[in-house]
């Protein structure tokens, strides 16, 4: 007699083994993806966190810059408007110590024999006319003219300077009227474009002698 085993009740009990083993698999698998989604978030969140504060951080030094920038740009603008306020009051002393400097540079080189008869000047150009005996005093007037020049002393009139010298010798025309000795880069003229726009010998009304009447244009250096 052939003895027979029911195997039926065992594969049941292997089968639910192993679903609760694939149930406890899959249940730790789906809590490390929790926890991994978790912790990849946290890091995440964690960088734009970091992320915000250091672009709240630069905003915030941006803003100080522009404020400085802002603050800049007034004092440049408040200079900008000193400078010009300056510039005019420069240009007003100037305009009034101009005119007595030029009479005295005039008044220093004019000969013996010539005479001035007016003078007109505007914006530093300057139109003298007058008359002289002769034109040899009319171009020793000139010379005179390119004669006066202005030191680190002051104005004053050169009476040497030789051919190639770096150096010419100044009579200061204040104080005692003394001599020295200046390189040429420390002068500079008074008078400059000198030019003698007309000059005509004409006879005297009554007398048998003949004066020359002259023009002279220049520009004036009066502001130093």
């Amino acid at each position: 007699m052939m003895i027979r085993i029911n195997l039926l009740p065992v594969r049941a009990v292997k089968r639910r083994e192993s679903s609760r083993q694939f149930l406890v698999l899959a249940v730790g698998l789906t809590i490390i993806a929790i926890a991994g989604n978790y912790f990849w978030y946290s890091t995440r969140d964690s960088a734009r966190n970091t992320l915000q504060i250091k672009l709240s951080d630069t905003n915030r030094r941006i803003a100080e810059l522009e404020k400085v920038i802002g603050e800049v740009n007034n004092i440049q603008k408040r200079k900008k408007e000193v400078e010009e306020k300056l510039a005019v009051l420069e240009k007003l002393r100037k305009q009034r110590s101009g005119p007595v400097r030029l009479l005295d540079a005039l008044a220093t080189c004019i000969p013996k024999k010539v005479w001035l008869a007016e003078f007109a000047e505007s914006q530093n150009v300057v139109k003298v006319t007058g008359t002289a005996e002769s034109h040899e005093d009319v171009s020793e007037f000139m010379k005179g003219l390119s004669t006066i020049v202005w030191t680190p002393k002051g104005m004053g009139r050169v009476v040497e300077k030789k051919r190639d010298a770096t150096q010419a010798r100044v009579e200061l025309l204040s104080g005692e009227g003394s001599m020295e000795d200046f390189n040429l880069a420390e002068i500079s003229n008074f008078f400059s474009n000198v030019e003698l726009k007309s000059s005509a010998s004409e006879a005297v009304q009554g007398k048998s002698t003949r004066i020359v009447k002259f023009e002279i244009n220049m520009g004036a250096n009066y502001a130093i």
